[in-house]
């Protein structure tokens, strides 16, 4: 009876499990119908919004300018989009809307704008003027950048400058015109330190910057009376210089350029 029994285990542990193939087959099949099932959900789409046609800031946006795309259900964040033109269509351009842009909620605004705001998202603060001013003798130039402007005058009159100050400050001039009869010598005169720029149109050339209303006026004035304008760019967080502080080639002295020497001189020794 041994021998029998030691037999009939040992022809039932060769004979073989279904389990393992049970759990493969079943693992096959739920791949399987993962699979379809990913594959079908990734080609659902959706309608989305897109510019038809170009929109300027400010502008009320019609049906006209815009169209229905079908994007992929699952896609980056960043193009989730407004599904609907209702949505839109009413409202006004936040910025300038070119055509086939993804229409997202941050480009509309409720109401139009009641200040200009430039392509680069800067808007003129109440109560400043905008004046465009050419960069020829600034050169590269950023809307987080700051500038000086400053005047030359070519005929040399010595007091202009310290008027124009002296005025602003209700005080008396305390430069006198010499009465020698040579020349005056041409000088620059720094005007105002620290602007702060809007937007650059670099095709242009130019510049639009932010000023009080005094200000541009002045500026305007001093075109209308011929004098050649100059601008320098200043960092933004660099301190504001003197108004109105002229400078003549007689008045330049070694201390004052120092600085630009010692650097000069550093930069020149081997």
């Amino acid at each position: 009876m041994s021998a029998i029994g030691t037999l009939n285990q040992a022809l039932s542990r060769r004979r073989s499990n279904p389990l393992p193939a049970i759990l493969i087959g079943l693992g096959v099949i739920i791949t399987a119908v993962f699979t379809v099932f990913a594959f079908l959900e990734a080609s659902r789409t959706e309608p989305v919004v897109i510019l038809a046609r170009e929109v300027p800031y400010g502008q009320r946006i019609s049906a006209d300018d815009l169209t229905v795309v079908l994007l992929p259900r699952h896609r980056p964040v960043q193009l989730t989009g407004i599904s609907s033109p209702t949505l839109a269509i009413g409202q006004y351009a936040a910025r300038h809307l070119a055509v086939n842009d993804l229409l997202q909620p941050s480009m509309l605004m409720e109401h139009a704008p009641t200040q200009p705001v430039y392509p680069n998202g800067e808007a003129l603060t109440p109560g400043m003027v905008a004046m465009p001013f050419s960069t020829e003798t600034i050169g590269p130039l950023t809307h987080r950048d700051r500038i000086n402007i400053g005047f030359n005058d070519p005929n040399g009159s010595p007091d202009v400058c310290d008027q124009a100050r002296s005025a602003a400050e209700g005080r008396q001039p305390t430069v006198v015109p010499p009465s020698s009869p040579l020349q005056p010598r041409p000088y620059a005169c720094r005007l105002l330190s620290g602007v702060r720029v809007l937007y650059v149109d670099t095709e242009a050339g130019t510049a639009y910057l932010e000023l009080t209303p005094y200000q541009s006026h002045t500026l305007w004035a001093l075109q209308a009376a011929g004098l050649p304008l100059w601008g320098e760019r200043y960092g933004s967080d660099s301190p504001v210089l003197p108004a109105l502080d002229r400078l003549d080639i007689g008045q330049i002295t070694v201390e004052e350029l120092g600085t630009s020497t010692t650097s000069l001189s550093d930069e020149a020794q081997p």
